[in-house]
């Protein structure tokens, strides 16, 4: 994104600022139309400033807001984004069903008080796919022309208020601006008092005075002899004129004068009338600094990193300059926001923002890239420079978070990217370094990887699964494997966990580990968790009508499951409504984090329980558990990750725990399943501590509904070698 704003501040007047905005996003995104609208008094209508049609000016117009999405956007802080149906989706607009748009993009413009004022509008004929990168440019856009029409708005009251200065002497002494009232020897009659508040003089202080001992001295003759030019010739003088309080302090104005004439034609008096922008001038300062910083951390912004890389690219293949590009990953950082809030979230990324500062020199381009991710350009750097460099970040944020009692832990991957021949643009560089990062992060926490063929190879099966999941999912090419889930008490099999499968003809069996982060990462877990419901439904349904009624089941459900279901806890129940399955013999099975964290799940999970489906923790012992969760969260279960149960016989803090949990547990009305028991002494161990339900392979392996129909029928014998 290249399009420049620095013609935008050069603009004369109002119009210009719009047409020239509209015909920067037809540059941009080539959209079908797009306007800059004004808010009514009573917020109820738009009336456009500026409307576009490719390219071509159009005549302004004016529509209701209610029933559009320009009401939507009007709403949000953000740009308002609707990529294909737009149309559909407002229906009640006639504007876009006669124009035929399907994608829309809108941003509020607010005044100082953030109170909307009026609105940007891009809408398209075809279906779009913003890149995050066009949408902070839009963004960006939408402040800047914001700030016009707050200064456009200022000059139609201070014109209101010229002409009733003329009528009302009331006006003249209530007036926020500052009014002077000069002869026509240009010496001073009268000031009102809010130019007594600006200047700090008072009015006896300057009767009979010229107001040239205001000047700052930042302005020379021709300036001035410019100004007197343009008044004798049109009788009024608009500007930004440099004065000075009567403290010395400098500051900016905005000053209009009118020349005032008798009935002679001779000029009687020169009026003048100005505002303190010092305000304004600090917002334009704060824009100049928003379009290329990160307002959290003060960071450049993603837009900025890619234009500094991208003349870096090019300076490299003139000068063969050699550089490296560094991107960094907070591991886990969702699970901070979700468990101690965004506020906190967004100190932990300040402290990193400041270590990673400390890490770098002058010639280094820094940035936050986006949510959790840094980007660091090393100019001038060596491989052997960069992996050092790399090396002293994961030393120094690595470090515990300390914010007043809480103590964060903190873990990062980093990926590296050296610049070659082959890297042409800064999309290339950067993405680079993240597939070098995605790679660290698959391998452990706290590490360093370096691009590399292998990497990119890595990168493109990851796409290549992307692709044949979302094939598979909808030709239902998918299994649901069962694993046993025993009680210890009668030996038995009481429920199964439901577990997806995939079988690729061209690839092989794919690891569940593997295609489910896939399915998280690219939308897809939605689906492929409705599957595993109905299927493990439809199978637990032949179960009970094969005499095995007392069957449970237990499915897993992610945080994104429920987000991107319209109806998640409906789907949940009508499925056991399609299927005859009573809600009691289902689970639900949620990590803690997720449980915990979005308060729109926990609401969810506890609709999920009055109407009788059971909740378990799962994987606990892992990630940030705290007990005071089982005191807070309304669940059934509590399951202990395998990873816990693995040192149960080596481990004796390990042994304190899992003994302290299934006490606590017990205590609070929740039974603990244990994973992962793989041998008879973890069995044995497990029930002398009196847990209550455990699975691992010691009983089995996740089988198929045949199989799992096998160990049924060999229940007691089953029983008896336990």
């Amino acid at each position: 994104m290249t399009q420049s704003f620095n013609a935008l501040y050069q603009t004369s007047s109002s119009e210009q600022a719009y047409e020239l905005a509209l015909s920067m996003i037809d540059q941009v995104f080539a959209a079908k139309y797009c306007f800059v609208g004004r808010l009514s008094d009573d917020g109820l209508q738009v009336r456009t400033l500026a409307f576009h049609s490719q390219g071509q000016v159009l005549d302004n117009i004016e529509y209701e807001l209610e029933s559009t999405p320009c009401a939507d956007a009007i709403c949000s802080v953000d740009v308002c984004i609707y990529q294909d149906q737009v149309a559909a989706l407002f229906p009640h607009d006639a504007m876009l069903n006669e124009l035929g748009i399907k994608a829309y993009l809108g941003m509020t413009m607010r005044d100082v008080s953030r109170r909307p004022i009026g609105i940007l509008v891009a809408m398209f004929e075809q279906p779009q796919n913003f890149s995050a990168q066009s949408l902070q440019w839009f963004q960006d856009l939408a402040f800047i022309v914001a700030a016009q029409a707050r200064h456009e708005i200022d000059i139609e009251r201070k014109n209101a208020m010229l002409a009733e200065l003329s009528l009302r002497n009331i006006v003249f002494e209530q007036s926020k601006e500052a009014i002077m009232i000069t002869d026509a020897e240009n010496k001073i009659l009268r000031v009102n008092p809010a130019f007594e508040f600006y200047t700090g003089y008072h009015e006896s202080e300057l009767l009979g005075r010229s107001p040239g001992l205001l000047a700052s001295g930042r302005h020379d003759q021709q300036f001035y002899a410019n100004m007197w030019q343009q008044l004798h010739t049109h009788g009024h003088w608009r500007g930004e004129v440099y004065n000075r309080r009567k403290t010395g302090e400098v500051y900016p104005e905005e000053l209009s004068i009118t020349v005032n004439r008798d009935e002679q034609g001779e000029i009687s008096h020169y009026i003048g009338l100005f505002r303190d922008i010092s305000d304004w001038k600090e917002s334009e300062r704060q824009l100049r600094f928003y379009a290329s910083q990160e307002p959290l951390t003060g960071l450049h912004n993603r837009r900025s990193f890619l234009e500094r890389v991208e003349q870096h690219i090019s300076l490299h293949h003139d000068q063969n300059t050699p550089s490296s590009l560094l991107f960094l990953n907070l591991d886990r950082f969702k699970d901070i926001n979700d468990l101690y809030g965004p506020e906190v979230g967004d100190k932990v990324l300040v402290a990193v923002a400041l270590r990673l500062q400390h890490c770098v020199v002058s010639s280094d381009v820094l940035s936050r890239y986006g949510g959790d991710e840094f980007t660091l350009l090393l100019a001038n750097s060596t491989k052997q420079q960069a992996y050092a460099c790399a090396q002293r970040i994961l030393t120094h944020v690595c470090q515990p978070v300390r914010l007043g009692e809480l103590n964060i832990e903190l873990s990062c991957s980093l990926g590296i990217a050296h610049i070659d021949e082959q890297i042409d643009s800064a999309t290339v560089f950067v993405r680079n370094a993240n597939h070098a990062m995605l790679s660290a992060k698959r391998t452990q926490s706290q590490s360093i990887a370096i691009y590399s063929d292998e990497i990119e190879g890595q990168y493109l099966r990851k796409i290549q699964l992307r692709d044949k999941l979302a094939k598979a999912l909808k030709a239902n090419e998918l299994t649901v494997a069962y694993q046993p889930i025993v009680n210890f008490r009668s030996g038995k099999i009481i429920k199964f966990e439901a577990l997806a499968r995939w079988h690729d003809a061209e690839l092989g069996t794919i690891d569940p580990e593997e295609f489910i982060v896939i399915a998280e990462e690219f939308g897809l877990i939605s689906q492929l968790g409705q599957f595993v419901l109905q299927r493990a439904l439809a199978d637990l349904s032949t179960l009970h009508k094969r005499g095995y009624p007392h069957i449970c089941l237990s499915v897993n459900r992610s945080v994104s499951e429920f987000n991107q279901l319209l109806q998640p806890v409906e789907a949940i129940l009508a499925a056991l409504h399609e299927h005859q399955i009573a809600t009691h013999q289902l689970t639900i099975e949620v990590t803690e984090s997720v449980a915990i964290g979005v308060q729109q799940v926990q609401d969810q999970l506890n609709i999920l329980r009055e109407q009788g489906v059971k909740v378990a923790l799962d994987d606990f012992c892992t990630g940030y558990s705290s007990l005071s969760h089982l005191i807070d969260l309304r669940a059934d279960y509590l399951k202990i990750d395998k990873s816990f149960t693995h040192k149960l016989l080596s481990e004796h803090k390990h042994q304190v725990v899992i003994a302290s949990l299934i006490n606590i547990a017990s205590e609070l009305d929740m039974e603990v399943i244990a994973e992962g028991v793989d041998c008879a002494d973890q069995h044995q161990q497990l029930h002398d501590y009196g847990c209550h339900f455990s699975q691992g392979y010691y009983y089995s392996k996740p089988v198929s509904l045949p199989q799992a129909l096998a160990l049924l029928e060999q229940a007691d014998s089953f029983a008896d070698t336990l």
